[in-house]
């Protein structure tokens, strides 16, 4: 009976033990989830794909330097949520973490109220999907108070880790700000 005990409790443990290591793309995501969702973008951006951190940088960072000079005080405002505490010189060699925080930053001056809302959701993740041996999608639900919607996250594996892909295209994303700043006033 003692062995019989003893081999349960070995076998729930070690069952326990494998599914919480099951799936590292789903660790991944809770983790970059968590930051995210508490506007702590840099925590976040740990967990983004390199690569994709760095086409994000090589699209939007020429963009908001070149806004600088703008003497609309909206742009300038933009430039310094942004941006953040850099400024000056500093400001040419952020880290491509750096620019997608000043990103996120810039979302979340646009719709604050979300992010506040955001930060007290409930995230599920209803399935994942694995397209092959490197690259998984984490379908998810977010239910803030009594609604809900479902997205999903497209993750990668490289270099022996999960890494969370940036979904918009960088280049899109760099034309449409650019398009706002270039914008004439009054228009």
């Amino acid at each position: 009976m003692i062995k019989a005990l003893a081999f349960l409790v070995t076998l729930t443990f070690t069952a326990a033990g494998f599914a919480a290591a099951a799936n590292p793309a789903e660790e991944v995501f809770q983790r970059y989830w968590g930051a995210y969702s508490k506007k702590d973008f840099a925590r976040a951006a740990s967990d983004i794909l390199p690569s994709d951190l760095d086409d994000t940088k090589s699209a939007l960072l020429p963009v908001l330097l070149g806004a600088q000079a703008s003497k609309e005080k909206e742009i300038q405002e933009m430039v310094n949520t942004f941006f953040g505490r850099t400024v000056g010189k500093a400001r040419e060699s952020v880290s491509p973490q750096d620019v997608y925080a000043g990103l996120q930053r810039l979302v979340t001056s646009g719709n604050p109220q979300f992010f506040e809302l955001l930060k007290d959701a409930k995230v599920s993740i209803i399935f994942v999907r694995t397209l092959d041996a490197d690259n998984a999608e984490i379908h998810y639900q977010v239910t803030i108070g009594s609604e809900s919607d479902t997205d999903v996250e497209a993750l990668t594996r490289k270099n022996g880790r999960w890494w969370v892909r940036i979904n918009e295209d960088p280049k899109q994303v760099a034309a449409q700000i650019k398009a706002m700043i270039e914008k004439k006033p009054g228009s």
